[in-house]
């Protein structure tokens, strides 16, 4: 998600510049008061803005996430409400099944209970008639039937058939009896679920209507988010446009400022590189009294302090099967030309300790053009050396060190493609292969 992708951006942003302002805050006070004050304030007011800036989009994103998770729970509700409403309406459509059903029924049962009645009133009539003629007749009826007999056979058949008709006359009356009553017991039955169906009917249209208001309403709650959505969406664009010109504007800000700083550095390296200047002068016109003064005693130091050429390894945290450039013919690395590489190359982490190789005096602890940040120790009897490229120096010019004194540290500054130590052998000025005096 774009947002989410601004807001990962924003937070990089920030310790970045978190970041930097540390930094800042540990660099020599001298350096810091060199920019000007009128740069500081502008860094401090775009810093602000920028921190605004950066809370504002980081909060009306949190709003939009919010904004998707409340319309992600709508959408959620409107999907059960959907499953709720197709439920429902198969519960109707069941209901009102059974309803038709048993409105059949009742309505065959009706028929059926007419048509029992109906006959139940023509078998009654039968027996009434029955009766009636018997109650006429009287009990003679019977005998005369069973003593019309011509014989025992004869009586008995009768009597048997009297009995019969007696019986089946009774029978028939009770069973449409039985049958009227179990039918008027099943139109009741019937008219009851009826009632119950219809109540359910009743009960489930109302349960559809109330979620299809349900639906209408989260339908309008997650159409609203979403136009809320949209707003945030342009207002965050917005927000990350102003951000990005903050941005902009902070880093000519601090562009300028580290120019500032960068000039007030070169300032005081030429101030101290002329003291320095100044200080050789004045020692060098002190040993040239002293030598006009007392030559004999001059000449026994010069002799008692000569160099025998043999030095030691410059960087203890090196050895000598780490050098990524030999003495003798290269193809720069920094401008591609062929050239005669004047001394050896040991990379090493920055800072790392760099120590005097012999015996010396300081001639130069400053900027050296392409070298950058070198130290040049002289030995006497023609020999020097150079270590090059350093991040800091540890001495000053004119100081007496001694071989394995710490004299700089590791750097990359001037024409170097990494932290590594340069470092030259000259004799009588001209640089030879440092392998050869180890």
């Amino acid at each position: 998600m774009r947002s989410m992708r601004g807001t990962f951006s924003l937070k990089i942003t920030a310790f970045v510049l978190a970041f930097l302002f540390t930094a800042m805050s540990f660099l020599p006070s001298a350096r810091v008061d060199a920019a000007s004050q009128a740069t500081r304030d502008q860094m401090e007011y775009w810093r602000r803005h920028q921190q605004t800036a950066n809370q504002a989009v980081t909060e009306q994103q949190n709003l939009l996430e919010g904004t998707y998770a409340e319309m992600h729970g709508v959408m959620a509700q409107i999907q059960a409400l959907d499953q709720q409403m197709q439920d429902a309406l198969m519960t109707l459509e069941v209901i009102e099944h059974a309803l038709w059903d048993t409105e059949t029924r009742i309505a065959y049962t009706e028929t059926a209970l007419y048509e029992a009645q109906i006959e139940w009133e023509l078998q009654n009539e039968v027996l009434r008639m029955r009766l009636r003629a018997m109650y006429e007749a009287g009990p003679v009826g019977y005998v005369a039937i069973l003593l019309q007999a011509e014989n025992f056979a004869d009586f008995f058949m009768r009597l048997e058939y009297v009995t019969v008709i007696y019986n089946a006359d009774r029978r028939a009356l009770a069973r449409m009896e039985e049958a009227w009553i179990h039918l008027e017991n099943t139109s009741t039955q019937l008219s009851r679920e009826e009632i119950l169906l219809r109540d359910l009917e009743t009960y489930e249209s109302e349960a559809i209507a109330e979620l299809e208001r349900l639906m209408e309403e989260r339908g309008a709650w997650f159409a609203e988010l979403a136009n809320d959505a949209e707003q945030l969406e342009a207002l965050i664009a917005i927000l990350e446009e102003e951000a990005r010109a903050i941005d902009a504007e902070f880093g000519l800000v601090q562009a300028q400022y580290r120019a500032e700083l960068a000039e007030a550095e070169r300032i005081r390296l030429e101030r101290q590189r002329q003291e320095r200047l100044e200080q050789q002068r004045q020692a060098e016109a002190a040993r040239a009294a002293e030598v006009a003064a007392n030559p004999t005693a001059a000449a026994a130091a010069a002799t008692s302090s000569s160099f025998d050429g043999q030095f030691a390894w410059p960087l203890p945290a090196r050895g000598p099967g780490d050098i990524s450039s030999p003495f003798g013919p290269r193809t720069n690395p920094v401008t591609g030309r062929s050239e005669n590489h004047s001394g050896i190359d040991i990379p090493a982490p920055a800072g790392t300790r760099i120590v005097a190789a012999a015996d010396g005096v300081v001639r130069l602890a400053g900027w050296s053009g392409g070298f950058g940040i070198t130290v040049i120790i002289d030995h006497g009897n023609g020999y020097s050396t150079l270590y090059a490229h350093n991040s800091r120096n540890r001495v000053v010019e004119g100081q007496r060190v001694s071989r394995g004194d710490h004299i700089a540290d590791v750097g990359t500054t001037g024409q170097s493609t990494g932290n590594h130590l340069h470092f030259e052998i000259r004799r009588n000025g001209t640089p030879v292969n440092p392998m050869n005096y180890f």
